[in-house]
């Protein structure tokens, strides 16, 4: 703003030249070097502009007594009140009592001979030399503000009337008189302005209201065609780019008309042919009863070129974000979502604008919540990496598995500032893994039961028959003992009917199999043990549905999960209900019932060998009615509540033409 201000004073009228007086000093002057010279002083030489302020400046030797002429100039200004120098071949002459009380010195001898250039700053060095020249040679150079150093070495801004004379001692005389205060603040600030101004990378210039240059700073040199003094009066428009002039003017005119600042980017051309960009400010001043314009232009080349490299950067890694299938998120340091990728609303149906200002936590498994958390205290903490597997909740309420990895965000000052969060689903990846795991304890129990299951089944025959005679006219109570141990040889059979079912190859050859008898044909077997316990079952499949299967296998799946359903109920008004569900790619098999249910904790641990809650129970029917549905490219869900009940799903992918699926 101070530059603004500077351009400002450049606009207006400084009235600083006092010509009364100076008129009144030239002719005092001159009419005593007239006397003491014995004649009119007339023009003797003429010395050039260009010159060595070292070198003194020329003179005509005349048979005059310099020194008796100089005295007499010296009597005649001692009694004067106005300060009055003189200098000869660059030295001080003579300085009068008034100059001399000016400078700080309290007699001649203190400076008289002395270099000029130790009284006046380094700064004002040429143009005092040419000034003295002009003046030697009768030329009016005005009064001129100078900068000149004291005995004490402090500064002085003095206001110098050289008296344009040509004469033959080669003096150049001149009266100097102390700025004001405010003046030599003024006459300052203007100068440090203009240092600054002219030695600014930034284009700095003052318009008027069409646009046309008053003032422009030296830097514009790299885009003026005709040199900056030739720019004055030119419109500052004529070297933006086409595409950007009608904008430039657009907002240029905006400033005229409502006076508040401006600012906008653009391109000029510079005189090598390229154009670069700039942003430019602008304010609006008023001088008197008009306003300028001041306009302060940047060059953002670089920044422009950064920002497009940034932006095709950001589109590249934003296509990659969007069409990533894992969750990325961004939070802040209180666990807040401020970013949220699409793959939000595909893997979890949140919209992302849904997700964005809510707690990380917000859609985690309540029982995960506190892992989360530590997890972000370990990057806040550790500022590392820190990997983790957790539980999301889908808008359905279907519970999935994530692997997450979280990164902290690292400030420009090392702190941090934000957390980044990538998960993938791996729910389908543990379901596969548990899958494999069954399969290798599958494949264990497979060859057990090949190795022995047919040596105990053969033994396990004969001790059948031979107990069955052994039977034979008994009393009750040994009866009693026979049956128990057929009982148990019965469920030793059970055994090794599993192992051997476990055992046997996968199946191959299928047929096209009516998967409504199969249903009937399982019910039926099972319907016994239901009316024991007054349970009912309810088959709502009433049309025949056909696919390619083992009917055998099947229905031995049926049967397992009927008779789990049974053992499930332990209480009186029981109900299983049965249905089947087609489409195009799967068959829906949905066994029901309203029993004790089962829970959540042990539902994943179900298929297990050996693995059961009933007291009874071996363990093998769930295993092999899982090796059976796997051996025809399905699988089976199990949904349960405690004390609701238990949905056993099978599905079986479609091997018949959608035209042929029902069949009536």
């Amino acid at each position: 703003m101070r530059i603004l201000l500077f351009l400002y004073f450049l606009a207006g009228n400084i009235h600083l030249k006092k010509k009364v007086l100076y008129k009144f000093y030239r002719s005092k002057v001159l009419k005593n070097l007239n006397r003491i010279s014995g004649g009119p002083m007339t023009r003797v030489n003429h010395y050039p502009i260009e010159h060595d302020a070292e070198r003194p400046p020329q003179t005509m030797s005349k048979p005059m007594d310099e020194r008796k002429a100089l005295g007499d100039i010296i009597d005649y200004y001692n009694r004067s009140s106005s300060a009055v120098v003189i200098q000869k071949d660059w030295k001080w002459v003579y300085l009068n009592g008034a100059a001399l009380k000016l400078l700080g010195y309290y007699t001649l001898s203190e400076i008289e001979g002395k270099s000029i250039w130790e009284t006046i700053d380094e700064s004002q060095r040429t143009a005092v030399a040419s000034r003295i020249h002009s003046l030697q040679n009768g030329i009016n150079t005005g009064p001129s503000t100078q900068k000149w150093i004291k005995q004490d070495g402090s500064y002085v801004y003095v206001e110098v009337m050289g008296v344009p004379i040509a004469n033959e001692l080669g003096q150049t005389v001149a009266l100097i008189e102390e700025k004001g205060c405010e003046e030599k603040l003024v006459e300052e600030t203007l100068y440090h302005y203009k240092l600054i101004t002219e030695n600014m990378s930034e284009i700095v210039s003052l318009l008027d209201h069409e646009g046309s240059f008053l003032y422009v700073s030296p830097s514009y040199r790299d885009y003026s065609r005709d040199g900056i003094e030739n720019e004055i009066g030119a419109s500052s428009f004529k070297y933006v780019h086409p595409d950007d002039v009608a904008r430039v003017k657009e907002v240029f005119a905006h400033l005229v008309k409502y006076k508040k600042p401006v600012s906008v980017k653009y391109r000029l051309l510079r005189i090598d042919g390229q154009y670069r960009w700039f942003d430019s400010r602008a304010i609006s001043v008023q001088n008197e009863e008009r306003y300028h314009y001041i306009v302060v232009s940047r060059d953002i080349t670089k920044q422009k070129l950064a920002e497009k490299k940034l932006s095709v950067s950001e589109q590249k890694h934003r296509m990659i974000v969007e069409h990533s299938s894992d969750l990325i998120c961004l939070l802040d340091l209180n666990g807040v979502i401020v970013y949220a990728s699409p793959s939000y609303h595909s893997l979890l149906d949140y919209r992302p604008e849904d997700v964005v200002g809510k707690d990380i936590l917000a859609h985690v498994h309540p029982d995960d919540c506190d892992l989360c958390m530590d997890v972000l205290t370990k990057l806040r903490n550790f500022r590392e990496p820190v990997t983790v597997t957790y539980r999301k909740l889908h808008a359905s309420g279907e519970v999935l598995t994530f692997e997450g990895k979280g990164m902290p965000v690292i400030g420009e000052c090392g702190e941090v500032n934000r957390f980044v969060v990538i998960s993938r689903d791996i729910t389908e990846k543990i379901k596969i893994d548990q899958y494999k795991k069954n399969i290798e304890k599958l494949s264990v129990v497979g060859e057990l039961a090949a190795g022995f299951a047919h040596e105990i089944r053969t033994p396990l025959t004969s001790i059948k028959g031979f107990l069955s005679l052994l039977s034979k006219d008994k009393d009750d109570k040994e009866k009693e003992f026979h049956r128990i141990i057929n009982d148990e040889l019965k469920k030793l059979e059970e055994v090794v009917n599993g192992f051997i079912s476990l055992g046997k190859p996968e199946a191959i050859n299928t047929f096209e199999v009516n998967l409504k008898m199969v249903m009937e044909n399982a019910i039926s077997d099972v319907q016994l043990a239901a009316n024991k316990r007054n349970i009912t079952v309810t088959n709502h499949v009433n049309k025949p549905i056909f696919t390619q299967c083992r009917s055998d296998q099947i229905k031995q799946v049926f049967i397992n999960v009927l008779q789990n359903a049974i053992d499930a109920i332990e209480h009186d008004n029981g109900e299983i209900l049965i249905s089947i569900t087609v489409t195009s790619e799967n068959i829906s098999i949905t066994i029901e019932d309203n029993g004790k249910g089962i829970d959540h904790e042990r539902i994943e641990y179900i298929g297990t060998p050996f693995y059961t809650n009933k007291e009874k129970g071996v363990g093998l029917g769930m295993t092999v009615s899982n090796k059976i549905i796997s051996e025809h490219n399905g699988h089976i869900e199990i949904e349960s509540e405690m004390d609701k009940g238990t949905c056993v799903t099978i599905l079986l992918p479609n091997m018949i033409d959608r035209e042929d699926v029902t069949r009536w």
